[in-house]
């Protein structure tokens, strides 16, 4: 069982379909998140490094999508997450729906609930360098 730690929304004349192949494929996240030193590909999805310091220096990540959603599986670091990106929208804007949930069995030794409003602000953050990334021309990786 999981919890819903926070959410961010965001609109974009980027076209779902490039949000989405973006997101699908994780040799890209090194394009969107600066903190990202090192992907990895290996069977199963990719490791991850960021710079220290970071939640999850190291990590896991495994992705798993559908025609509306890309969701992000996290494990390995000090923290496990789902991050679900929900794309929604029409042919002139998209809406970007950024979910961040954990285990209700996360031992973390500080409250989650501290830690909240600090990692949405961080993911915010990212997310508005994926908009700039996928409103751009520029080459990603499908």
């Amino acid at each position: 069982m999981s919890e819903i730690l926070f959410q961010n929304h965001l609109f974009t004349r980027a076209p779902q379909q490039r949000l989405h192949m973006i997101l699908s494929n994780l040799e890209n996240l090194r394009l969107w998140d600066t903190e990202i030193t090192q992907v990895t590909m290996v069977d199963n999805g990719v490791d991850i490094t960021r710079q220290a310091p970071a939640l999850n220096v190291h990590e896991h990540l495994t992705v798993t999508t559908s025609s509306s959603q890309v969701i992000y599986h996290s494990q390995g670091g000090r923290l496990a997450y789902q991050l679900t990106f929900t794309l929604s929208g029409d042919d002139t804007q998209t809406v970007l729906t950024e979910t961040l949930s954990v285990p209700t069995s996360a031992g973390f030794l500080v409250p989650l609930k501290l830690v909240a409003p600090i990692a949405k602000q961080a993911f915010a953050q990212k997310l508005a360098a994926l908009i700039i990334l996928a409103e751009s021309d520029w080459a990603v990786n499908d």
